[in-house]
């Protein structure tokens, strides 16, 4: 990978080089460098960490916020990379919103620190001919994370998959993405200024709620793209969602659904081989049963329950015998969605917890979805807000390949 050439365009952000081999004294730091550029070589770290991810000599989009001040306002464009072929290979990065790059020489795969950054500025700043524009149209390289929610260990809770996007991509292309990775949830999210736009998907439809898919977003946001951030704020259809998080626990902040008494919809009992005591709805019919021990033997025919009108069945009962230990347990059966059974829910807790809060005379409710993987909630009723709190684990990070066409 060459240098900049200074006979290219001018752009108008500057050029940065950084030099492994340069050990400066991190108690005299070079002032010529501008604290953002300082901060974000920083953050690269993280990105460097995850090189082999991207093909050598293509742009490859990352999560990574600029937040350079060209102005009074933050920049929020997203960093690209690009690895060379070298060995140690030359990374470039570049914003294409403010247009700032850099290049980092003789990286050597060494765990990161902002004291090992050596600064070297060119004589002529120039910017780098082929970084993408900013209007240059959707990413061709998705980021990818597969992460375990509601759990504290792996191949447990519930499997979401998140991708964080420079920009939106078509809906055809995000259904196609969530039907690809054949999850209950895909979570995919944009960064709007200090805040993030999200939506989800299943293998079938968009919906308007998820729980573990939003605690998986927020994981992935929090824990691995900016770790030192311990709070977030998603725009969605259900309206904003507030996450904050302390040590490795996240509380997601929804809407409280509280559900209403209704008639037995036609073949309901039938499709779920038992009789409930009672039966509510709001956006998901809650069938309630008076003992934990009727909801885990359930073993629903998902055909006749896919045929039940309504977004999803969810089973629940008071905790009682070896499941005295929580307030109420739960199974959750979506087959019109494209979910045979969720193995833990974290939306319908807003319909769940005010009905187990008003009939337990509590506010602070424990709860264990008793899928094959369970899963464990704690829940607060608020007013018109229930907190959802949960834990989460990275499986596996990667990245998606969109060839150019599958975008137009």
């Amino acid at each position: 990978m060459t240098q900049p050439d200074s006979r290219s365009k001018p752009r108008r952000g500057s050029t940065y080089i950084t030099d492994m081999t340069h050990l400066p004294d991190p108690l005299d730091p070079d002032p010529r460098i501008p604290e953002p550029a300082r901060r974000l070589t920083e953050y690269l770290g993280s990105i460097i960490e995850k090189a082999s991810l991207f093909q050598p000599e293509q742009w490859g989009g990352t999560n990574m916020r600029c937040r350079r001040r060209p102005g009074r306002q933050r920049c929020p464009g997203r960093i690209h990379v690009r690895i060379g072929k070298e060995d140690p290979p030359e990374i470039l990065w570049a914003c294409p919103r403010c247009e700032e790059n850099g290049i980092i020489r003789n990286w050597q795969g060494s765990a990161w620190n902002l004291s090992d950054v050596g600064w070297d500025l060119p004589e002529d700043a120039h910017g780098l001919e082929d970084v993408p524009s900013a209007s240059s149209g959707s990413p061709s390289v998705i980021p990818i994370y597969q992460v375990d929610a509601f759990t504290d260990r792996l191949f447990a809770g519930n499997p979401a998959a998140v991708c964080p996007l420079t920009d939106w991509l078509s809906n055809d292309l995000l259904q196609k993405i969530a039907a690809e990775n054949n999850l209950s949830e895909t979570a995919f999210f944009v960064s709007r200024d200090d805040e993030f736009e999200l939506r989800w998907f299943t293998p079938e439809v968009e919906v308007d709620l998820c729980g573990h898919a939003t605690l998986a977003a927020a994981f992935v946001l929090m824990d691995l793209l900016e770790p030192v951030r311990r709070s977030v704020t998603f725009r969605s259809r259900s309206g904003p969602l507030h996450v904050t998080r302390e040590g490795d626990l996240f509380s997601l902040d929804f809407p409280c659904r509280p559900p209403a008494p209704i008639p037995e919809p036609p073949g309901l009992s039938e499709a779920l081989g038992a009789q409930p005591a009672s039966i509510l709805k709001a956006r998901d019919i809650i069938a309630v049963f008076d003992d934990p021990g009727a909801v885990r033997r359930l073993a629903p025919d998902m055909e006749k329950l896919s045929a039940v009108e309504g977004f999803a069945v969810c089973a629940t009962a008071p905790g009682a015998g070896r499941d005295g230990d929580v307030d109420y347990v739960l199974r959750f059966f979506a087959p019109a969605q494209g979910i045979a059974e969720d193995p833990v829910t974290g939306s319908v807790q807003c319909s769940l917890a005010p009905y187990w809060s008003a009939r337990l005379g509590k506010t602070i409710l424990r709860a264990r979805q008793v899928s094959r993987r369970s899963g464990e909630l704690l829940c607060e009723v608020a007013g018109d807000r229930v907190r959802i709190a949960g834990k989460a684990v990275l499986v596996f990070s990667g990245i998606l390949r969109i060839p150019p066409q599958a975008t137009s």
